[in-house]
């Protein structure tokens, strides 16, 4: 209820669950100052050719004019579409598949209902009022006159099939118009309706992709699939009850109004989906940057947080414009779903996506007893990212979702690490600090041996929720390797793979290759000497962080200090005679009076999991002198031995750079015969390991 303090547990859970549904805090908000005046609405989808980037023509392959009428009393939208679709590949087809994604919620036994069992993020299907679906009702080829065409939707009917009356060979292309009925369901997975809200994605007939090596990319609509299509451009024609605030994908064309209904026009470009959002009860917030139009749409009880999504969403500009590229598009617009409708938020389409609300918090105990600087805004830092490894890189969902999906949350770290420093807090509960590190850990360390992240999406099995992995660990995998090889590196070959691809849906070979093209095969771990001998193996690491489930986990098994050998005992001397060694002084001591000349140190490592990558040790020794070593790891155990030198501790990984290690209170040890320091934070790792296992104790459990 409203002014009510939650519960200091309910209120951890709770923010802990926003992490691990929306899979990463990140946000960065406060650092990018007041917005500016606010720009009119844009006359061009795209930004000036000099802002926009490289927007290649032959990406272009499938175009949309749709004209369609909500019904708001009936959640139900009536449309016409006509279609046209080039064929860019060396392929000749004579059926054109299409998905019918609402179909989803049509009935119990669809592939998505079976998999998900009518549950999604915490909500469930109101299986008395809540369904779903599409119902096409012709197709016809546009020509003079029509030629009706035969279609049928497949086993699962979130598949379709046209026959065509001929072949569609090479360079060639074919128009076709279609009448559908779109009938909403109440909201619980992204999109529906909730009492006048009205939040209306993947709505129409949408043609699959062709691949030029693969053939026709048209799978089955299950629980982790999201979506998959072609660019193009979209002229979209809307009619609405007048009272009704839309947003939607692109830029408002014009808007009227007449006997108590209006009409509004929207055109997008270069973008493979169109969404929209209705409500007669939203407010507009608008902002810019660099002359994006930003539009917030929302309640307005919300309106007080809109400046701070804003200066999130900025932010996540500032960030992903310098390491990936340009932001082509003209418009960004922000739906704020109200209440009783989460289920909405948290999506993303071309140019437009929702985000959830920020938690509010009394400042008496954000001051003292709990803060977070993740909620709402990470949301809306996560879906903008999609806007560029979802609606800019398009690669495909259905087969690789670590490639959007993982890479972007991936991103959204960078976003943060920008705004705030390397590796900064995102929880504090009573003055200790939860950093992204430990809370990335925390999200997927018990799930980390359950499934390979590149699979498919239809591949994860729900029961484990492992296909969370996707997320949380392609974000400790690329974090991992950009510590290992270094920020700069890593982030050129980022760079250059976004700037090569984009408009050409990538898939995971070519950002691997672009990662080994540009880092080597080989790479000598960042601020270790070329002198140890160990390098990584990029395509290895790949390899094994990818396709494998193994986990990666080191410990210290043990470090003490033993006595070098002496010559005690009876020896032949050179006439062949036994003789009684003379001994000194210091022979006789116990091995905490000799001096550390006459004492080995010994560390014994142990790679306790099966991913094998080059660690870094670092040894102190008693007279404050350190050694930085690095372990390749290829045994399980290794000993290091220094002789005439007395060891106080050891540390494995002590920069935090494998953020794939998940357990790493194991990661340092003190030799048992020196004495411990006086204060905790003298001892490296050990404080942010105890942290991490308190977060561990108290969120491993959290579910998504």
């Amino acid at each position: 209820m409203a002014g009510r303090v939650p519960r200091f547990r309910h209120l951890c859970v709770a923010a802990v669950r926003a992490l691990r549904i929306t899979f990463l805090g990140i946000l960065g908000c406060d650092a990018a100052g007041p917005p500016s005046m606010p720009l009119a609405e844009p006359t061009s989808a795209l930004r000036p050719p000099h802002l926009r980037g490289h927007v290649p023509e032959d990406a272009r392959v499938t175009d949309y004019v749709i004209e369609a009428s909500l019904e708001p009393e009936h959640h139900r939208i009536t449309g016409h579409a006509t279609i046209t679709w080039h064929n860019r590949t060396k392929r000749t087809v004579s059926v054109l598949p299409f998905h019918l994604y609402m179909n989803a919620f049509r009935a119990e036994d669809s592939a998505w209902m079976k998999t998900a069992r009518g549950q999604h993020r915490g909500h469930t299907l109101d299986r008395s009022v809540g369904w779903g679906y599409i119902d096409v009702q012709s197709v016809s080829l546009r020509q003079d006159p029509p030629v009706p065409l035969h279609f049928e939707e497949a086993a699962d009917p979130s598949v379709m099939r046209v026959e065509l009356p001929g072949s569609i060979g090479p360079d060639e292309s074919i128009t076709l118009d279609m009448t559908f009925v779109t009938q909403l369901p109440k909201v619980f997975a992204r999109t529906g309706y909730h009492d006048d809200f009205h939040m209306v994605g993947q709505w129409y007939p949408k043609l699959a992709v062709l691949d030029p090596a693969d053939g026709w990319n048209a799978h089955v609509f299950t629980l982790y699939d999201e979506f998959y299509a072609d660019f193009g451009n979209y002229d979209v024609k809307l009619d609405v009850p007048d009272d009704t605030v839309v947003g939607a994908s692109g830029i408002l064309v014009d808007e009227h109004a007449s006997d108590g209904r209006k009409r509004v026009h929207y055109r997008a470009e270069m973008v493979h989906d169109f969404a929209w959002a209705a409500d007669p009860n939203f407010v507009r917030h608008v902002g810019e940057y660099q002359g994006i139009r930003i539009l917030q749409l929302l309640r307005p009880e919300h309106a007080p947080h809109a400046p701070t999504h804003l200066s999130a969403q900025i932010d996540a500009l500032r960030t992903m414009e310098a390491r990936f590229g340009p932001y082509p598009w003209s418009t960004i617009t922000i739906v704020h779903p109200p209440s009783g409708a989460e289920a909405a938020g948290g999506m993303e389409y071309p140019t437009l996506y929702t985000t959830s609300e920020i938690v509010t918090i009394p400042e008496w105990i954000r001051q003292y007893v709990f803060d977070e600087r993740f909620s709402g805004q990470f949301t809306t830092i996560h879906e903008f990212g999609h806007q560029y490894f979802q609606g800019l890189l398009a690669s495909n969902e259905h087969a690789q979702p670590w490639l959007d999906e993982g890479m972007n949350t991936f991103s959204n770290l960078l976003v943060y690490f920008d705004a705030y420093g390397h590796d900064p807090w995102l929880v504090r509960i009573a003055g200790h600090e939860f950093h992204v590190s430990d809370m990335l850990r925390a999200s997927f360390r018990k799930a980390v041996t359950f499934e390979a992240v590149d699979q498919a999406a239809s591949e994860f099995e729900p029961s484990t929720g492992g296909y969370w992995l996707v997320y949380q660990k392609t974000a400790a995998i690329m974090t991992t390797l950009r510590n290992l090889v270094g920020y700069e590196g890593f982030d050129r070959a980022l760079h250059s793979y976004a700037d090569k691809y984009r408009f050409r849906h990538p898939r995971g070979e070519d950002l691997e290759a672009e990662l080994r093209a540009t880092l080597g095969d080989r790479v000598v771990l960042a601020g270790a000497s070329e002198h140890t001998g160990v390098a990584l193996d990029v395509q290895e690491f790949l390899h094994q962080a990818l396709r494998e489930s193994s986990e990666m986990d080191f410990r210290i098994h043990n470090v003490w200090n033993r006595r070098l050998p002496i010559r005690a005992g009876w020896h032949r001397d050179e006439s062949g005679t036994l003789v009684m060694a003379e001994l000194d002084e210091t022979d006789t001591h116990s091995l905490e009076l000799l001096p550390d000349a006459a004492v080995e140190g010994t560390v014994v490592v142990h790679r306790s999991g099966e991913f094998v990558v080059p660690v870094e040790l670092l040894v102190e020794f008693v007279d404050g002198s350190r050694e930085l070593l690095v372990w390749d790891a290829r045994e399980r155990t290794h000993t290091f031995s220094f002789e005439g030198r007395r060891v106080r501790f050891a540390t494995l990984d002590p920069s935090d750079k494998l953020q794939l290690e998940a357990r790493r209170w194991d990661n340092t040890a003190y030799a048992r015969d020196v004495s411990w320091p006086k204060h905790v934070s003298d001892v490296p790792n050990v404080f942010g390991n105890a942290v991490e296992a308190v977060a561990l104790a108290l969120f491993g459990s959290v579910g998504p």
